[in-house]
């Protein structure tokens, strides 16, 4: 144990502790366990637990790779987002987080109590609104209803193995940004989607039997909230006309409210950070800052 952690009333913990809180209290994809044990199973990546207890109870826990990084930063590799962390914490638990970072979500922004907004060190984050007007989803309805009757179809990516999602994916990524931007590799996409089939969700759309677009969600459920990151998806330029990037974002939004109100559930809906054309996002979302914690 580090005086540090001490000093702020963090102890050594495990992974089974870690898991436990987690379910509990909820968190980020990147902070789940089960994308954790993936990466432990890997052994690319060391870990260190910590955890907060009051009256012999569990009430926030984290870990750190490497001994430096809280949360999985692993973006560059695998579909797996690092624009906001979310550690478990109990909605009433103040903490003071002995392990610096710039990413640490709004979320905790009443949680972690040397945090401050990290304005203009950090991008903003896009969440999904958490209603549309009346106007907006009947639009949204009627243009899926329009490409449905021409000959479109949704096909939800639970249905599929982890090798058809990858194939689909890469595909579908590089026709939408061609070498603009760098897709994943399709063995590792295979791989994490393999050891993650419980995650995964969203949904991708066909055209007369041709997939047309996609967008990979993983969702991170716990008894407290369901958080959604969907890293960059692609669609088929072609199609334009049907304007399928948004038709399928449209209908994962809309699987995600279903599913939290049918579990009585809150829902974080992350679609990655902004930036440099990613202004479309704010039709679906709204800006919200990361924190950024202060050293002792």
């Amino acid at each position: 144990m580090t005086f540090k952690h001490a000093l702020c009333g963090w102890v050594p913990s495990d992974f089974d502790l870690y898991q436990e809180t987690y379910l509990k209290y909820g968190g980020s994809v990147n902070m789940h366990p089960d994308v954790v044990r993936f990466f432990m199973d890997e052994k690319k990546l060391t870990f260190d637990f910590w955890h907060t207890e009051h009256n012999g109870d569990i009430t926030a826990a984290y870990f750190v790779t490497d001994k430096k990084y809280p949360g999985l930063n692993v973006w560059q590799d695998y579909p797996v987002s690092y624009d906001e962390i979310i550690l478990p914490a109990a909605p009433d638990q103040k903490v003071i987080l002995p392990t610096k970072t710039n990413r640490l979500s709004s979320v905790l922004r009443g949680c972690v109590r040397n945090s401050i907004p990290a304005f203009g060190q950090a991008p903003e984050v896009y969440r999904i609104k958490e209603t549309f007007s009346s106007k907006t989803t009947r639009k949204r309805n009627g243009e899926l209803k329009r490409f449905i009757t021409a000959g479109g179809e949704i096909r939800p990516l639970a249905e599929m193995s982890a090798s058809e999602i990858a194939d689909l994916y890469v595909a579908l990524f590089r026709s939408r940004f061609v070498d603009s931007v760098r897709c994943y590799d399709k063995f590792r996409i295979e791989a994490l989607l393999s050891a993650l089939p419980q995650m995964v969700s969203g949904n991708a759309l066909f055209f007369h039997g041709v997939p047309c677009a996609l967008d990979l969600m993983l969702c991170a459920d716990s008894r407290s909230f369901l958080y959604v990151d969907v890293p960059n998806g692609g669609f088929d330029p072609q199609l334009s006309s049907f304007s399928p990037g948004s038709l399928v974002m449209w209908t994962n939004i809309l699987a995600a409210q279903e599913r939290c109100r049918r579990d009585n559930k809150t829902l974080y809906f992350s679609i990655g950070r902004n930036g440099k054309g990613w202004g479309y996002k704010q039709q679906w979302a709204d800006l919200f800052p990361v924190r950024k914690v202060l050293m002792l």
